[in-house]
């Protein structure tokens, strides 16, 4: 019987620099469904400032990136960005508890193309994404996860 890929690594790598729980300069993202939609949430800290008080630009595009990369996994394939689109509208202030989303806008062929969003507190939208998403091969995913077996029984399982 074949599992559902998951949404977060809770494996014995977890040095991701957006989603792993180990990697003690990271974002150290989680993510749950919600409806049709992906989500996950973030509170600034000092380490990942730009401007003083002000979360960096490249910091909210990796937010988008990975809360939108995570939409294929609902489909059990793990792709990777091939073209992601941000729009800043709204400067994030550290400490300020911001949410991200996902969803897919269409899927053909497992590539995938998907919307993205971070909402402040207020509901209003910090920053949005539109983003293509194309398969990884088998192959290339059994050589990502050399050395690390629990993270391949994960990943390998979908």
């Amino acid at each position: 019987m074949d599992r559902s890929l998951p949404l977060n690594d809770d494996t014995d790598y977890g040095l991701c620099f957006a989603c792993g729980p180990r990697n003690s300069s990271g974002l150290r993202l989680r993510f749950k469904h919600d409806q049709d939609r992906i989500v996950t949430e973030y509170v600034p800290t000092p380490n990942h400032q730009g401007f003083p008080g002000y979360l960096h630009g490249g910091v909210i595009s990796t937010l988008l990136d990975e809360v939108m990369s995570r939409v294929s996994l609902l489909d059990n394939r793990w792709t990777m960005t091939a073209r992601m689109d941000v729009r800043y509208r709204k400067p994030i202030l550290m400490h300020q508890h911001v949410k991200a989303y996902a969803k897919l806008r269409n899927e053909h062929r497992g590539v995938f193309e998907v919307t993205g969003w971070v909402e402040l507190p207020d509901g209003s939208t910090a920053a949005e994404a539109k983003g293509t998403f194309v398969p990884v091969k088998a192959e290339a995913l059994a050589r990502m996860n050399r050395g690390y077996p629990i993270l391949a029984s994960e990943w390998m399982s979908g």
